[in-house]
């Protein structure tokens, strides 16, 4: 279903028109035209009103939201700076493009800091905005480190749990080649990944890079 269904859908539900819906989330009712009928996707704060306006989660609204503004290209380009997420994953987390190699979700933000030129190596910044965020199960080709900069984490790797960060929590966990693996944010912060290995970034990606 896509975000102006779900505005729409919900809406009727309710028994409002899009002029009653606009004066709840405090928008014109053009807006909310737009919004069901053209495809706009407005931003984060006029999706949290809409949420309470509908009585929808917000939290699922937001998701809803990225999803939509997460074009094909972003999607692709997210995949491959990000070197090797497998096509058989479950990764969920919607993040858009906001700024150069800088990767934004409700749920977390990721920035992709340095490549080795020689493809050895490839270190990104996670930063969890919300205490409970969880970073959906992936895998990766090669070997990655998780290192707690701040925050509390919870590390799903295969089957067991590594807790990462805070006086009790290791300072790094490693994450083998093709393991399935997940990370809670227990308390938001921040921790860096390292993936190892030969990271593979198309010419175009590393153009792109520079």
């Amino acid at each position: 279903m896509t975000f102006a269904e779900i505005i729409r859908l919900h809406r009727e539900r309710l028994g409002l028109n899009k002029k009653q819906l606009a004066e709840k989330v405090g928008v014109t009712q053009p807006y909310i035209v737009q919004i069901e009928n053209d495809g706009k996707i407005p931003g984060d704060g006029v999706v949290l009103r809409l949420a309470d306006a509908l009585g929808l989660d917000r939290r699922e609204l937001l998701f809803a939201a990225y999803r939509a503004r997460a074009s094909d290209d972003t999607r692709h380009y997210f995949h491959s700076i990000f070197d090797d997420l497998e096509p058989t994953e479950e990764f969920a987390q919607p993040f858009i493009e906001t700024r150069k190699d800088h990767f934004e979700s409700p749920d977390f933000s990721l920035q992709h800091l340095s490549t080795a030129s020689n493809g050895v190596y490839q270190v990104a910044l996670l930063t969890a905005k919300n205490d409970g965020a969880e970073f959906s199960g992936h895998t990766h080709g090669v070997p990655q480190i998780y290192i707690a900069i701040d925050g509390e984490y919870e590390a799903t790797i295969g089957d067991r749990k590594v807790r990462l960060g805070g006086p009790d929590g290791e300072l790094t966990a490693v994450i083998p080649a093709r393991t399935q693996h997940s990370l809670k944010a227990i308390r938001k912060g921040r921790c860096m990944t390292v993936t190892l290995g030969q990271v593979v970034r198309s010419a175009e990606t590393r153009a792109r890079a520079r």
